[in-house]
C-alpha cells in the first residue's frame, strides 16, 4: 500500500472543519430518479462541516484530465445551522446530506433545479451523540446523548422511538450489515443491539470502564453501483477484462468486521458484538477519527501521535496489521477524515485545512514512485515538457500537478488580476455580501464581497457608500493587501451577526489551476482569509440618478476603462408591473486593459430618460 499528499496549499477554509462525507456524482441516466442505484466515483461531491455552521459542497474529482467538463457551479455554502456543525453524512441513493450542529438541531438538505434546500428539521433541545443511514438509504438512525434513540424513514416518517435506561451516556450507534439492526455504545464500555422495531435484543458489556467512541463495519456505505464515464479513453476489452478482475475479488471477500474506538488510540476489530478474541489496535494517537474504505479491506485511522504531537493516517488491515502511514503535517490537529473516488482518494481535515492523499491499495508499482521522486523536484508542470521521455510518461508525470478539489482561490499575490479577468466558459464561482460597517454621522456603511470556497469566505472587494443623498459607491483596488502586516489577534472570524446577501461573481480561466510550485507560504493563504483589505486607492466608481433608477460604472484605474458599464432599472407605479433591469458590461480582455480608450458608449439613456434603452 502506499499514499502521498496532494499539493495543494489553497484548498482550505476560513476556520476548523469539523466533519467530512463524500459521495459520487450521478449519472446522466440516473439525474430524474429520486431513488438512484448508480453512481460514477471518478467525480463526486465533498461535503464539509465547519466551526461557523457552515456547510460546504464542493466538487472533486480523480480524472487528471484538462478537457473534464466540471458543472457551472462547483462550490455550495448551504447557511441555516447556528452553532457549529459536527456531522455531515451523505444518503448516496436519494441524494440527500443530514448535517447536525452542537445544539442538536438536525438539517436534512435536498438539491431541486441547482438550488439546496432544507426538507427536513428535526429538533429535540438535545445533544446528538451520533447519526447514520442504513446501508439502502430508506432509514436513519439517530442516537442522543440522553439515551433517546429515534428511527425514521429517508421522508421524515418516524418508525419509532424509545428513551434507553442506560448506565452511562449514549456515544454511538450504528447499522448492522444487513439492515436488520442497529448496534448501540456507551461511555461506560456497554453495548446495546435493538432490532428494526424497537425490541431490546441484547445488553452487554463489551469493555469495561471505557468509553465506546465509534462503532463501524467493513462494509460498504449504500449498496449502490459503480459506473465507468463514458469519456474514458479505456478499450473496451481492457473494461471488460477489469470487470473480470473486480467480480473475482468480490468473490472473495472477507467476512465484515466491526471496528470499534475504546478511547486513548485503542481500537478493536471484532467479527461481532460477542467475538471472544477480538484484535486489538494500539495507534498511539490521541482523538482519533476512523472510517473503512469501501472495499471493507483498510481501515484509516487518524489523529495526533502522542510522541511527537504530529499528525498521522494510519492504513490497517482487516487483521489489525498496519500497511503503511501517512504524515500529515500540519500546525492544527487532525479533525475529519473520508475516503472518497473509489478508495483512490482521503479526504483529511486538520483545521482549516483540507489535504487530499492519492492512495494506492496494492503494492506501488515503481513507475509511481520515480513519478514522485520527480514531482519532488519539479515543483511546477510546465518544467516537465523539457524531460527527455516520451509522450505517455511526460501525461503520467504531469497527471500528479491536477488537483482533486475543484473550484479555487486567489493567489495572494494576484488578487487584483483575479477580480480584473474576464471568466472561461461562463463559469462563475458565487460570493456574498456582507456588510462590515454601519451607518455614523461621520461615515458611510462598508461592504466587502467574498468568494465561497469550501464552506468558508475569501475577501475579494471592498466598497463603501459616499452620498447619502444618492445610491452611489466606490470600489476600492484590493492591490496592497500583502502590504498591511497582520497581528496573530487579527485572524479571528467574522462577526456571525452581520447581514448577508447572496451575488456571483465571474473568474478567469488562468486562475483556475492554483499554483502550487511551494513558493507562496502557507501564511499567505492564511491571511488571505482575513477581512483586512485596504481603502485607499479606488477603483471602479458607480453613481446613479436621483431616483436610484439609472446607475453608471466608471472605471479609475489607468487599467480600466473609463466607462465600464450601465445599470437601467424600471417599476411601474405601485409595483403593478414586473420590475425590469437591463444590464450591460464592458467585456474586459488584455487588449482592452492596454487600451482603455475603447469605452462603452452610455448614450444608451440619459438620466432623464425613461425607457430601459437599446443594448
Amino acid at each position: 500500500m502506499y499514499a502521498v499528499l496532494e499539493q495543494n496549499p489553497a484548498s482550505r477554509s476560513d476556520c476548523c472543519i469539523r466533519s467530512l462525507s463524500w459521495k459520487g456524482a450521478v449519472p446522466a441516466s440516473e439525474k430524474d430518479k429520486t431513488h438512484v442505484r448508480k453512481r460514477c466515483v471518478s467525480e463526486g461531491w465533498l461535503a464539509s462541516g465547519n466551526a461557523k455552521g457552515i456547510i460546504g459542497t464542493t466538487f472533486t474529482t480523480s480524472h487528471c484530465k484538462k478537457t473534464t467538463n466540471s458543472p457551472t457551479r462547483t462550490n455550495f455554502n448551504l447557511r441555516g445551522h447556528n452553532s457549529e456543525v459536527v456531522l455531515v453524512c451523505w444518503n448516496e441513493p436519494f441524494q440527500k446530506l443530514a448535517t447536525c450542529d452542537v445544539d442538536g438541531i438536525i438539517f436534512v438538505w435536498i438539491k431541486y433545479e441547482g438550488r439546496w434546500s432544507i426538507e427536513l428539521v428535526n429538533d429535540r433541545a438535545c445533544q446528538v451523540s451520533d447519526f447514520a443511514w442504513s446501508h439502502d438509504g430508506r432509514t436513519a438512525l439517530i442516537c442522543y446523548k440522553d439515551g433517546f434513540v429515534l428511527v425514521g424513514s429517508v421522508a421524515g416518517q418516524r418508525y419509532w422511538s424509545s428513551m434507553l435506561q442506560l448506565d452511562g451516556r449514549l456515544t454511538c450507534g450504528t447499522w448492522t450489515p444487513d439492515d436488520k439492526q442497529v448496534i448501540l455504545g456507551t461511555n461506560s464500555g456497554q453495548v446495546m443491539i435493538m432490532d428494526i422495531h424497537g425490541a431490546i435484543v441484547l445488553q452487554s458489556m463489551l469493555c469495561e470502564d471505557r468509553e465506546i467512541r465509534k462503532i463501524m463495519w467493513s462494509v460498504e456505505k449504500f449498496r449502490m453501483i459503480n459506473v465507468i464515464e463514458e469519456e474514458s479513453d479505456e478499450k473496451p476489452e481492457r473494461r471488460r477484462k477489469k470487470s473480470n478482475v473486480a467480480k473475482r475479488r468480490s468473490s472473495k471477500k472477507h467476512p465484515a468486521i466491526m471496528a470499534v474506538d475504546i478511547g486513548n488510540g485503542d481500537i478493536q476489530l471484532m467479527k461481532s458484538h460477542d467475538d471472544i478474541t477480538p484484535i486489538l489496535i494500539r495507534t498511539g494517537m490521541k482523538d482519533t477519527v476512523m472510517e473503512w474504505s469501501k472495499c471493507g479491506l483498510f481501515l484509516a485511522v487518524g489523529g495526533v501521535l502522542e510522541q511527537n504531537e504530529n499528525n498521522y493516517v494510519h492504513f490497517y488491515n482487516v487483521y489489525g496489521r498496519l500497511r503503511f502511514s501517512l504524515d500529515v503535517n500540519s500546525q492544527h490537529p487532525l479533525s475529519a477524515l473520508t475516503w472518497g473516488h473509489d478508495d483512490k482518494r482521503i479526504f483529511v481535515a486538520c483545521g482549516p485545512l483540507l489535504h487530499v492523499a492519492w492512495v494506492e491499495k496494492q503494492i506501488a508499482p515503481l513507475q509511481i514512485l520515480c513519478r514522485e521522486v520527480v514531482v519532488s523536484i519539479m515543483k511546477e508542470e510546465k518544467a516537465v515538457s523539457s524531460l527527455t521521455l516520451p509522450g505517455r510518461l511526460k501525461n503520467f508525470v504531469s497527471e500528479r500537478y491536477y488537483n482533486t478539489v475543484k473550484g479555487c482561490i486567489p493567489e495572494p499575490c494576484k488578487l487584483r488580476e483575479f477580480i480584473s479577468q474576464p471568466p472561461p466558459n461562463n463559469q462563475r464561482l458565487h460570493c456574498t455580501m456582507v456588510k462590515t460597517g454601519e451607518e455614523t454621522s461621520n461615515s458611510n456603511p462598508c461592504y466587502t464581497l467574498f468568494l465561497e470556497y469550501l464552506g468558508g469566505l475569501v475577501p475579494l472587494l471592498k466598497g463603501r457608500r459616499i452620498s447619502k443623498l444618492c445610491t452611489e459607491f466606490v470600489i476600492y483596488d484590493p492591490k496592497a493587501q500583502n502590504d498591511v502586516k497582520l497581528n496573530n489577534d487579527e485572524q479571528g472570524c467574522l462577526n456571525d451577526n452581520k447581514s448577508v446577501s447572496n451575488s456571483c461573481f465571474q473568474v478567469s480561466d488562468d486562475t483556475k489551476h492554483v499554483n502550487t510550485n511551494g513558493n507562496m507560504a502557507e501564511d499567505n493563504y492564511d491571511n488571505l482569509f482575513i477581512d483586512n483589505l485596504p481603502q485607499h486607492e479606488k477603483l471602479v466608481a458607480v453613481t446613479s440618478n436621483i431616483w436610484g433608477t439609472k446607475f453608471k460604472i466608471h472605471g479609475l484605474a489607468s487599467f480600466l476603462p473609463a466607462n465600464m458599464g450601465q445599470v437601467n432599472y424600471k417599476t411601474s407605479l405601485l409595483h403593478l408591473q414586473p420590475r425590469q433591469m437591463s444590464i450591460a458590461l464592458v467585456q474586459l480582455t488584455d487588449q482592452l486593459q492596454q487600451n482603455t480608450d475603447t469605452a462603452l458608449s452610455l448614450n444608451s439613456f440619459s438620466d432623464d430618460d425613461d425607457d430601459s434603452g437599446n443594448f
